[in-house]
């Protein structure tokens, strides 16, 4: 039984109304497509770890919540992103246990991740989940472009290429599920940008 049957929607059109109207220019890695995208992830990790219907909600919540923090600039997004969610979830009713799970959620989101129960770890594993997916170089370009233009800072594409290959290589997944079904995917971009740093020497 979910708390309350819209507060998903009524999140969704509060984040989506932000994510569009209040967000820099610059913020083009961190959009509205990845907090989607994460959403998408949440679900689908949360499905198959057979997360509780009310569990599930909040780490939603959470998915939605975790990057708005950014329509207030970079710097601590995450604790910016809590506020914003719990001033959004006390509005609606929300139960207070749940909306210190969502902060949870988002606060286990910042780098380096380091979750402490089942429902932050699915939010770790969705929000770097693009690091198994097809497009992995598309969306690692917007994120350097955002990257060189929030912080005014120039990173070459070779260094940007080691950057991403050091990460990839520590990176591990919390979840089985993420780790079953994505390491794999991910060591499959990981040799990409080793044959890409070897033709880049």
């Amino acid at each position: 039984m979910t708390h309350n049957s819209n507060i998903l929607a009524k999140v969704e059109e509060y984040i989506v109304s932000i994510l569009t109207k209040n967000l820099s220019a610059n913020i083009i890695y961190h959009s509205i497509d990845h907090t989607r995208d994460v959403v998408a992830s949440v679900v689908e990790i949360g499905g198959q770890q057979n997360l509780a219907e009310v569990d599930l909600e909040i780490v939603q919540i959470a998915a939605w919540f975790h990057d708005v923090g950014y329509s207030n600039g970079c710097e601590n997004h995450e604790q910016n992103g809590i506020e914003m969610a719990q001033d959004f979830l006390l509005i609606q009713n929300f139960p207070e246990l749940s909306i210190e799970k969502v902060a949870g959620c988002i606060l286990a989101t910042r780098m380096p991740q380091d979750p402490k129960n089942d429902l932050e770890k699915i939010i770790c594993d969705a929000d770097m989940l693009h690091l198994a997916s097809d497009n992995y170089f598309k969306k690692a370009k917007l994120l350097h472009d955002e990257i060189e233009k929030t912080k005014a800072c120039k990173i070459s594409d070779r260094e940007w290429l080691k950057m991403n290959f050091d990460f990839l290589k520590n990176h591990a997944f919390f979840t089985k599920y993420a780790k079953e079904q994505y390491t794999t995917l991910v060591k499959k971009n990981l040799k990409k940008i080793n044959e890409q740093l070897m033709l880049s020497k």
